[in-house]
This record gives structure tokens, sequence and C-alpha cells, in this order.
């Protein structure tokens, strides 16, 4: 077992992030926004957002079959991860619909069972892990749900979360540096929530900033260099 000192940690280089917000709300917009070049996983249909940005290629699921066709994305980006600075998942609250959709169809009932809801909470976690092992910057998008949560005290509020089933969500956001919710205000101008309270789960550690615009999820230092070139 390894071990390092406290004064020789430096923090990753390559973000894994969240984002979050609404259907509609410009989370697919980002891939185009982002610094360098852009692997995209179409998994819920919307890449027709990022109509000329010349810096995204996109891949779309086979809704037939959600499971093989993730892991055959992974291959692709992991094959070409040199030309990209970017994996772009579009986006898991989608894919889990598909994939229980999927195996309900083998079903007598048409709907997916109990077991099938457990081996997707084991088969999501393996995804996410896998997909931050690659040396890139890693973006999973999700729609918006909220939870109830009760405090010692007996005081209850509703928080803001990525829609991930509920099993397995703390755990998602919580192997991920960044979890950010993307907001639209009324003048039409959008950004990230990128620092937490009782009402919105988001999360920073890889910077100070507490909300950044939409073009500005991912900031370069000055020893990145974009296009694919690592």
């Amino acid at each position: 077992m390894e071990v390092t000192n406290g004064a020789q940690i430096t923090k990753s280089k390559k973000a894994k992030i969240i984002v979050y917000s609404k259907p509609g709300d410009g989370k697919t917009t980002v891939a185009g926004k982002l610094p360098g070049k852009t692997l995209v996983l179409d998994i819920d249909g919307t890449s027709q957002v990022l109509e000329g940005y010349a810096n995204v290629d996109v891949a779309k699921i086979d809704v037939d079959d959600p499971h093989q066709s993730i892991l055959k994305f992974f291959a692709l980006a992991k094959a070409n991860i040199s030309n990209y600075d970017n994996i772009f998942v579009d986006n898991l609250t989608h894919y889990q619909k598909l994939w229980l959709m999927n195996k309900g169809e083998d079903t007598k009932s048409g709907m997916p069972e109990l077991k099938h809801y457990a081996l997707f909470d084991n088969h999501l976690l393996k995804v996410v892990e896998t997909f931050n092992g690659l040396d890139a910057n890693v973006i999973y998008t999700a729609w918006e749900t909220s939870r109830s949560i009760t405090h010692d005290d007996g005081q209850q509020y509703n928080q803001f979360i990525p829609d991930i089933r509920d099993k397995i969500v703390n755990h998602v956001m919580g192997i991920v540096h960044v979890v950010a919710r993307l907001v639209r205000k009324a003048d039409g101008a959008r950004g990230f929530i990128l620092e937490g309270n009782q009402s919105i789960f988001a999360k920073n550690h890889l910077d100070q900033r507490k909300g950044c615009l939409q073009e500005e999820l991912i900031v370069l230092s000055t020893n990145q260099t974009t296009g694919g070139n690592k």
C-alpha cells in the first residue's frame, strides 16, 4: 500500500463532473462550449443542439442495447483518448430509463423486475468508476429531481439533486470532483451553481469558485493544452 504525504498531494488536472438541471436548460450545449475537443455520447437524442460546433464529435447510443452500447462507447473513447480533451456522457437519467426498459422486454409483465434495479445500481456505479479512469475531463449530465431531507431536530426541507436512483445517487455524486446545477436566469443567462446548501446539492473540489457561467465550467491552467494534445 502506497502512502503519500499531504504536502505532495496535488489536485487532479482532469475533472470528473456531473451537471444537472431541468430538461431544456442547456446541459447538452455545454459540450460545445468546453475547451478543446469533445467526444459526446448522445443518449437522450438532444445532440442536434450541437449543430455547428466543429470541436465536437457525437456517437449515438443503441437504444435496443444500451448496456453494450455504453461499453462500446467507452472502448471507443479509450482507444482514441489522445484525440480528445473531454468525454461527455449525455445523460445518465435517460440511460437508466433505457437500461431498465430493455430488461423489462424480457419479462412476462413487460416491466423490469426487482433484481434488475439492483443489477443496474451496480452497473451504473461501475460505469462511472470506469469512465472516471479515462485520461480526460469526463462530464456526465442528468436531469434534476428533489428529495426530502429530515434533520435530527425534525426540520424538513427539499433539496435538488441529479435524477439518479436513490440507492446510488449519493455514491455517484461522491466519486466525482464537481456536482453542478445549471440554472437559467430571467434574462436568459445560464450558469452553474458550484456550492451547495439545504436546497441544492452542489460541490466543487477542484477550485474555490462558488459559481460560473455556462462556458466556464472547465478552466484550463497555464500548463494545459487543448485540441486533444496531451
